[in-house]
């Protein structure tokens, strides 16, 4: 990745609401990787919202990484779901349950910030692909799940990482959405291993 798109990822805004675009499933796996052991590094908690398609793999590469997912999930610093499971909890008949995102969401923040023990409260990091998986059948959903997203951010003081699978060369993401962004990663590409 870009120096510039690294450090987004590695440290990014508290409060900062980042999209990355994607084509390739190896390049989004690798942003996702960086992201996560980034945070855990820095004791930060990290939330991971994967597809199913992802959700193995992902938690492979962090593995290689030398990541402890088992005990890192046992104390609550990290937290890997399944977007399918999330968007079952608060989406019926292509409504979104404005209420229900926000006290689910707000449940797994509140448990990965004190994570940290000792009456102490540490920074937290969500990766979401949720937003994904709805644009391909409801971009009314996806508008109003970003502009909640941005509502959670700024009350929770979290960084959040989103990623848009595009399926072809002409697919793009609308600037509606785009906008309720403030990074866009673009479609930049990692660099070879040793840059």
């Amino acid at each position: 990745m870009n120096a510039n798109g690294a450090a987004i990822l590695s440290n990014p805004h508290p409060c900062g609401h980042i999209v990355y675009p994607y084509t390739d499933e190896d390049l989004v796996g690798q942003a996702v990787c960086l992201f996560t052991t980034a945070g855990l590094r820095a004791r930060e908690g990290v939330i991971l919202i994967m597809t199913t398609s992802h959700y193995e793999t992902i938690k492979l590469r962090l593995r290689l990484e030398g990541i402890p997912i088992d005990a890192y999930e046992h104390s609550g610093q990290l937290i890997c779901v399944t977007t399918e499971e999330m968007l079952a909890k608060f989406m019926a008949v292509g409504l979104l349950d404005e209420d229900l995102f926000k006290s689910t969401i707000r449940s797994l923040i509140e448990r990965a910030k004190a994570s940290a023990g000792n009456g102490h409260s540490r920074p937290v990091r969500v990766f979401g692909e949720m937003v994904s998986q709805l644009r391909a059948t409801n971009l009314a959903a996806t508008t109003r799940l970003e502009e909640l997203w941005n509502e959670v951010i700024e009350e929770h003081s979290v960084a959040l990482l989103c990623t848009y699978a595009l399926h072809k060369a002409d697919d793009h993401i609308p600037p509606l959405l785009t906008e309720l962004h403030s990074h866009d990663l673009g479609l930049e590409r990692p660099a070879a291993v040793g840059d």
